[in-house]
């Protein structure tokens, strides 16, 4: 490894960061004003071509060339503006001015960026825009975005590009000036600073070797060097000093190591006791586990199950030594598992935390379970994990089900009830607000129901209510509602028709799978039905008055003579 004598490394010490830091100014300086003068230009050269455009706007409007040439001369006349050229809103080039050598474009609509620019040219487009006053009596005749046409306008760099360069050697020379008046500096304190430290090395050589007697430094005019010779006296009258003290403390440390081994003996001792004490607490806690009838556990702060009960063990089927240190998502069913982290993070920030989750049974089968959770806290006050119990819920949550089930569907077909009927129907008419389409009810009473019902008595005739129910759903497309609100009255709501004629087409098939005998308890019954019809938007905008409409088209339907169809007509 080449090595150099300290002379010369503070050289290089004392110049490199001067170098580097008049580098790196006269980099930002450059850099800084480069940027200044490019975005001036461009904001001359933007407020110019806009400038233009407004000005542009009459003559382009109103075809008057001599005027858009007087204007685009005036623009010519300021500095470094190269080149202009006008566009109709085709676009089609309407007049060119400034120098013909420019850099060539095929003017395309493609090619009308705002800005463009390289090293020699600074191009700018700009739309002319027809203001309010211009459109007062003409307005129908313009386009949506109101735009006459546009203005490309090219300026020159070439005297920027020249201001850049004096700007540069400028900066360069005095970047040069400054790093030979460092280099001067830099080497008369080199000087200064290595033959006193060369002294030192000496010293600090014998010191080393143990020698240890005074010795006098040569004075130096430098501070820092002053204080490190009289650092290097104090440091051979501490090695002295700390040459006697050493073996005292030796002995002392023997001693404190006796009475620390003597400590380590002790807590063996009261740690044999504390396992003994765990061991049993361990023992009590597990017969608490297994006398509760839900599913207990525990996990760590990892979420590792590290103890639970044998309905745990019974519910999920595995052995112990498959269950120990199994992640809680290994029970929770995949789409439960982000609410059973959220659980997870609110036991530890609230000390307890209630969640539902489903567990995969060892058969597979997903069960509801009502999980509780509390925090476990070691001696200290640390998190060590959590624990919980674990309820099925399964059969109240049935039985929630079928509540909710009757409250929405006709006991007797069912088909969706009216309060269920209105929320699909709301629903339905929101959508096509938003999207702008039509819906169709359709209002179905049975013809001579009631006397059937009344010859063959009422259990027949709820046997023909779910009969005919079944053939009105199987008529229907998947995203179709058929419901019944009473008696022998259904409403059918197809939220998303193309035309009155598909409305129709299901209206009749449903009229003429209704036609058909009904066979019921060895009798072939026949009934007949009148539908009325109604669309959204054409017979009304609101539930209750597009029900109206539907039920008075049934009516209009039965007088016709009954076994018939008919659109809802004020």
């Amino acid at each position: 490894m080449k090595r150099y004598g300290i002379e010369r490394q503070t050289l290089w010490v004392t110049l490199a960061p001067v170098l580097v830091m008049a580098f790196l100014l006269d980099s930002y300086f450059i850099t800084t004003r480069f940027a200044d003068m490019d975005r001036t230009l461009i904001e001359r050269s933007r407020l110019l071509a806009r400038q233009l455009a407004s000005s542009c706007e009459y003559p382009v409007f109103s075809g008057n060339a001599i005027l858009l040439k007087q204007n685009v001369d005036t623009v010519l006349s300021f500095q470094d503006v190269a080149s202009i050229r006008i566009f109709d809103d085709k676009p089609s080039l309407i007049l060119e001015a400034g120098i013909k050598n420019t850099q060539p474009v095929n003017y395309s609509k493609t090619t009308f960026v705002p800005l463009f620019q390289n090293e020699d040219i600074l191009r700018l487009y700009e739309p002319i825009v027809a203001t309010q006053i211009n459109l007062d009596s003409l307005t129908t005749s313009l386009k949506p975005e109101n735009q006459l046409g546009s203005v490309v306008v090219e300026i020159s760099k070439a005297s920027l590009n020249k201001k850049k360069e004096k700007i540069f050697i400028l900066s360069f020379l005095t970047t040069l000036l400054i790093f030979g008046i460092t280099i001067l500096v830099a080497v008369r304190a080199a000087k200064g600073i290595s033959n006193p430290i060369l002294q030192m090395y000496r010293s600090i050589c014998k010191i080393g070797r143990g020698e240890l007697e005074e010795v006098t430094y040569p004075a130096s005019g430098v501070y820092e060097l002053h204080e490190l010779s009289e650092g290097i006296n104090e440091m051979r009258k501490q090695l002295l000093r700390d040459r006697e003290m050493l073996e005292s403390r030796i002995t002392e440390a023997t001693v404190v190591l006796r009475e620390k081994k003597d400590e380590v003996a002790q807590v063996n001792l009261e740690k044999k006791k504390l396992n003994d004490d765990l061991a049993i607490a361990l023992t009590e806690l597990q017969a608490i586990m297994e006398a509760n009838p839900d599913i207990l556990y525990v996990f760590n702060t990892k979420s590792e199950l590290i103890q639970w009960n044998s309905n745990f063990e019974k519910f999920f089927g595995l052995p112990a030594i498959k269950l120990l240190h199994r992640h809680l998502s290994d029970f929770v069913y995949k789409d439960d598992r982000a609410a059973a982290e959220n659980c997870i993070q609110e036991i530890f920030a609230n000390g307890s935390a209630t969640v539902e989750l489903q567990f995969a049974r060892y058969d597979g089968a997903l069960v509801p379970f009502l999980c509780n959770g509390v925090v476990l806290k070691n001696a200290q006050g640390e998190v060590t994990g959590y624990t919980g119990t674990g309820r099925d819920i399964s059969e109240r949550k049935a039985a929630a089900q079928r509540i909710q089930h009757m409250a929405h569907f006709d006991m007797l077909t069912d088909l969706p009830n009216r309060s269920l009927l209105s929320d699909r129907l709301q629903q339905a008419i929101s959508t096509c607000k938003r999207e702008r389409s039509r819906l169709a009810v359709m209002f179905l009473d049975l013809d001579m129901f009631k006397f059937i019902n009344d010859k063959h008595g009422h259990e027949i005739g709820d046997f023909l209510l779910r009969e005919v129910a079944i053939r009105i759903r199987s008529c229907l497309r998947e995203t179709d509602t058929a419901a019944r609100i009473g008696g022998d009255e259904f409403i059918v709501l197809l939220p998303s028709i193309d035309t009155e004629q598909t409305a129709l087409m299901i209206a009749e098939k449903i009229r003429n799978a209704i036609d058909l005998p009904f066979l019921i308890s060895g009798k072939n019954l026949t009934i007949s039905t009148s539908i009325g019809i109604a669309i959204y938007p054409d017979h009304g905008s609101e539930e209750r008055v597009l029900l109206k409409n539907a039920d008075t088209a049934m009516y209009q339907a039965k007088q016709k003579g009954r076994n018939a169809i008919t659109f809802f007509s004020s």
